[in-house]
């Protein structure tokens, strides 16, 4: 749909903006897309510590701190 591209896209462009890295991009995109921390490590197979490893760093490249902060940045709601 319309709103889902443009929500790929606003992901895209702050992955960028924030140098994450391909998995930290990766990571951005499931959450943008709603899906919750059990449910991207099973689809990445990445532990629990690898999961909030990543999610730290792309909090702090994004000089943000919560969840909530990220979907406003990303114009979705959680």
């Amino acid at each position: 749909t319309p709103e889902e591209r443009r929500r790929d896209e606003r992901a895209a462009e702050l992955a960028e903006h924030a140098r994450l890295t391909p998995r930290e991009t990766e990571i951005l995109a499931l959450v943008a897309q709603g899906k919750n921390g059990p449910a991207i490590m099973q689809e990445l197979f990445i532990a629990e510590g690898t999961f909030k490893a990543h999610t730290r760093h792309i909090y702090e490249k994004m000089g943000i701190n919560s969840r909530k902060e990220l979907f406003e940045l990303l114009g979705v709601s959680s």
